[in-house]
């Protein structure tokens, strides 16, 4: 009865132990707070037609390219979903309370990315967008996606350069917003 007494007392102490250790007090945790808020408008197999001009490209391998635009009025928004070739009708978003932001990848063509999940900086000036890391043996192709994704304009306002995480390699985007067809690294 004692060993069963003492058993019990070990497995209520391990639970308790799980329990906070699992706690959101936790340092690692904290970055957690930092989640932000998006919804996601589009998700296409398309990229502009010049993108390899246009798109940042990285220094280091793998070389990934990225092609970000950020747009805050109607106008600006049709443009852009134009200039990245959306097959569907530009959808209705009210860009008095959102600010768009277009999100030009390329991805395995047997493994499709997803946002994993986006983080805002403390400074609230970096956006840092995760992609999910494929499951499995994926083909070594590279196909266009481009993601649509909306936040809050109080959120967004301060933004001036974008993290992007894919196959666990962070790559950092200035802001700079320039317009179409120009060459270099914009955004």
């Amino acid at each position: 009865m004692k060993n069963f007494k003492l058993f019990i007392s070990l497995v209520l102490l391990l639970s308790l132990l799980l329990l906070f250790g699992c706690s959101n007090v936790t340092k690692d945790n904290q970055a957690e707070d930092n989640q932000m808020k998006f919804d996601l408008i589009a998700s296409e197999k398309t990229l502009p037609s010049h993108f390899h001009e246009i798109a940042f490209k990285s220094k280091e391998t793998p070389f990934f390219q990225y092609l970000v635009r950020k747009v805050n009025d109607q106008s600006e928004f049709e443009d852009t979903w134009n200039f990245y070739a959306f097959e569907n009708q530009t959808p209705s978003i009210d860009l008095n309370e959102k600010d768009v932001f277009f999100i030009g990848v390329y991805e395995s063509g047997s493994c499709p990315s997803k946002i994993k999940h986006m983080k805002l900086s403390s400074d609230n000036k970096t956006m840092t967008v995760s992609l999910t890391e494929p499951d499995g043996a994926c083909t070594s192709d590279a196909t266009p996606r481009t993601f649509v994704i909306q936040i809050d304009k109080e959120i967004s306002k301060e933004i001036e350069s974008v993290v992007i995480v894919q196959n666990g390699v962070e790559t950092s985007i200035p802001f700079e917003n320039e317009k179409f067809g120009s060459k270099g690294n914009s955004l």
